[in-house]
C-alpha cells in the first residue's frame, strides 16, 4: 500500500467528485498522468442529463512525482474495480467511461464484469511513441527523463498539482501503462458490453489507425464518434459538446 505524500496539493482540479443524481450511475475513469479533471466536464454534462456520476481519482496521481512512482497498475485497476463494486452495490444499472489509459482500464473491467454500456474516449491501446515497447526492459536502468513540463489545462493551480511529473517521463509507470495496453488488447473479444468508441483524427498520443485494432478485436456492438480537431482530451477539447451529447445519446437508448 502506498501513501499521497502531501495530499495538501490536491485541489478542486484534481480531487475525485461525486455529482448524485438518479438511478442509474456512470464512472468515469481518467488517464494516464491525468486527474479527474479530465473528466469533469463531460461528468457534469452526464449530471445534467440525470446520470449519478462518480470520478475517481486514480492512486498515485494527481498529487506528486513520488505518489506516481509507488504506485502501479495494479493498483489503478484494482481503484477502478473497487469504485465499480461498491456503485454496484448501490444502483442497479452502472455504466462505465474511460479517456486514454482511462478507455484501457475501462475495458479490462468491462471483460470482466460485462456492464450493459460502455464508452472509450481515445483508448490508449496504441501509443504514439512506440518507444513504450521498450520500457518493460529499459525500466531496471532508467527510471525517470526529465521532459519540457506540459498539461493540457493552463491554469496555473491545476499545473501546480501536476507539475512534479509532469516535468518527468516515466519509465517504469510507462511500461506500466504498457502491460495494461497488452492485457486490454487480450480482453477485447472477451466483452459483450454495448460500445461506444470516440477517436479524433488529430489525436497526437493515440493514432488513429488504432481504430483497425478494435475493428478486427472488438466482437460487441459498437459505434464511432470520430472527431476531426480534437487533441487527445477528447472529452474537454473543442468538440466536447459533440461528445457529450452522443454518448448520452448512446446511454439514454
Amino acid at each position: 500500500m502506498f501513501y499521497d505524500n502531501n495530499p495538501a496539493k490536491i485541489n478542486r482540479f484534481t480531487k475525485p467528485h461525486f455529482f448524485q443524481g438518479g438511478d442509474k450511475a456512470i464512472l468515469l475513469i481518467h488517464g494516464y498522468t491525468g486527474s479527474p479533471r479530465e473528466m469533469l466536464w463531460l461528468g457534469t454534462q452526464l449530471h445534467k442529463a440525470g446520470y449519478t456520476v462518480s470520478i475517481p481519482r486514480l492512486p498515485g496521481h494527481g498529487t506528486n512525482k513520488e505518489d506516481f512512482i509507488a504506485s502501479s497498475w495494479k493498483d489503478w485497476l484494482r481503484r477502478v474495480y473497487d469504485e465499480y463494486l461498491d456503485l454496484s452495490e448501490a444502483y442497479q444499472t452502472v455504466y462505465v467511461g474511460g479517456l486514454s489509459m482511462g478507455g484501457v482500464l475501462t475495458a479490462l473491467l468491462a471483460a470482466k464484469f460485462q456492464p450493459e454500456k460502455i464508452f472509450l474516449c481515445a483508448p490508449a491501446f496504441m501509443a504514439a511513441d512506440s518507444r513504450i515497447k521498450l520500457t518493460p526492459y529499459l525500466k531496471y536502468f532508467i527510471q525517470t527523463i526529465p521532459t519540457e513540463g506540459k498539461t493540457f489545462y493552463k491554469e496555473p493551480e491545476y499545473y501546480d498539482c501536476v507539475k512534479d511529473y509532469c516535468n518527468y517521463d516515466y519509465v517504469g509507470k510507462a511500461a506500466d501503462l504498457y502491460k495494461l495496453q497488452k492485457m486490454a488488447i487480450q480482453q477485447l473479444p472477451n466483452i459483450r458490453s454495448k460500445v461506444i468508441t470516440v477517436l479524433s483524427k488529430s489525436d497526437q498520443s493515440v493514432p488513429f489507425k488504432e481504430k483497425e485494432l478494435i475493428d478486427r478485436l472488438l466482437k460487441a456492438p459498437n459505434e464511432y464518434v470520430i472527431l476531426e480537431e480534437s487533441s487527445h482530451i477528447v472529452t474537454d477539447d473543442v468538440e466536447r459538446e459533440l461528445v457529450a451529447q452522443r454518448i448520452i445519446d448512446f446511454l439514454n437508448r
